[in-house]
């Protein structure tokens, strides 16, 4: 018997470039050349110095994840209070949803930060919900021994049995960050209903026949209940997301992400008018 594996809808390779003052990055948008829908925008990214004043966001969830190759940490202050240290391995979400404004920067100046952001949708009727926060510290987040040689931090949702301590989000999703020895092979099961999305953080894995080296992320439909993949020679580590497709319409307006323009001028209008909250600018 053949177990039916994922293929690969679409494909490329994120070009790093600098962005700003201390901070270079590599992304992909909804709309671009990879289908991402729930996601809607995934940022490779690294920052050594403080770059972002506070601002808001609404209509979406801005999530950081610190890869575990990285120095140093950030930290995260927002409208709701809170103050979380998100270190290498750690993640944090920022649930927009009415909107509210937050502000990461590097703990130490100077100090590579490397990490993800990671933007994810909401459902229509889920896009002007209270804000709220969730953080998962790195010693926190569960390993599984998914095959030989191949080890996945549940750093979202559940891998067989296995669940990630962040509970009640708005928008269910998978977050894995998967290690895998030289050559080694292993097939995650994923919900048949879910979207995956891979960036490959370090080096290569073969996925439906294709050679996916650094950089490169891939969107795989709908469909079979396993994605199966190899390493190249030289071991590879890979972000694994999943998530149901919401199918809505996606409009964008600045730091607002609504399903029209009216929306995204209501959200203009609650800014203006001191509902999403204040903070003050800490550089």
């Amino acid at each position: 018997m053949t177990t039916m594996h994922r293929t690969i809808e679409s494909r490329t390779v994120l070009q790093p470039r600098q962005a700003a003052r201390g901070f270079v990055e590599a992304t992909v948008f909804h709309g671009g050349p990879v289908v991402l829908d729930p996601f809607l925008a995934l940022t490779d990214f690294h920052m050594t110095q403080p770059t972002f004043a506070p601002h808001p966001h609404a209509g979406f969830s801005a999530v950081t994840y610190m890869f575990r190759d990285g120095v140093g940490a950030f930290r995260n202050r927002d409208s709701l209070g809170d103050q979380s240290l998100i270190e290498p391995g750690a993640l944090h979400w920022t649930q927009a949803g009415s909107g509210m404004m937050h502000e990461e920067i590097p703990v130490e100046p100077g100090v590579d930060c490397h990490g993800l952001q990671l933007f994810v949708n909401l459902r229509s009727d889920h896009k002007l919900a209270a804000p709220r926060a969730f953080h998962v510290s790195a010693a926190a987040v569960p390993v599984v021994h998914a095959s030989p040689g191949v080890t996945a931090r549940v750093v979202v949702g559940r891998l067989g049995e296995v669940s990630s301590p962040i509970i009640g989000l708005l928008t269910e999703v998978q977050l894995l960050d998967v290690d895998l020895a030289a050559s080694a092979d292993v097939e995650l099961p994923v919900e048949p209903s879910h979207r995956v999305v891979v960036l490959v953080v370090e080096g290569s894995v073969v996925i439906d026949g294709v050679t996916l080296p650094k950089h490169a992320v891939a969107s795989l439909a709908a469909g079979p209940p396993t994605l199966a993949m190899s390493a190249g020679a030289a071991g590879a580590t890979v972000l694994v997301l999943a998530g149901a497709p919401l199918g809505e319409p996606v409009v964008f307006g600045g730091p607002f992400c609504m399903n029209s323009q009216l929306e995204v001028d209501a959200a203009r209008a609650r800014f203006s008018a001191g509902a999403m909250g204040s903070l003050a600018r800490s550089f």
